[in-house]
């Protein structure tokens, strides 16, 4: 709604507003309000919404993350490849005492399946490392 520039200019000063310009004032913001409440209702609405979405998404990526590794190439690696992969893991540097937080036990830590081939392949624990 437009107010007349009087009252526009009276914003900024202590000036009171004349008794018509009191009145055009009330109906502005009469209407402002009754413009502002459905602005309200949508945004909240829409952020209803959204966070919806947002959860959704959440659980799609979930979804996403959990069943992707489902088809990682390193599961459907054969136990011999497995084997041969954990010898070349062991460290050649020192032969310190073995230490959880190295192969070849760190390797039994992974997954049950690295755990089996782990600790059923003797070269890993032909000597201590």
């Amino acid at each position: 709604m437009t107010l007349p520039p009087t009252v526009y200019r009276k914003i900024n000063t202590n000036d009171p507003p004349t008794n018509d310009e009191v009145v055009l004032v009330r109906k502005a913001l009469m209407k402002s309000l009754d413009n502002i409440n459905p602005i309200d209702h949508e945004i909240t609405r829409l952020q209803n919404r959204l966070n919806t979405l947002s959860l959704e998404q959440r659980h799609l990526r979930a979804f996403l993350k959990a069943h992707r590794a489902l088809l990682s190439p390193a599961r459907r690696l054969l136990p011999e490849i497995l084997q041969e992969i954990f010898y070349h893991c062991l460290p050649t540097a020192h032969n310190a005492v073995m230490s959880p937080d190295e192969p070849p036990l760190v390797l039994g830590r992974v997954c049950g399946q690295w755990r089996q081939v782990a600790y059923s392949t003797p070269k890993l624990w032909a000597s201590i490392h």
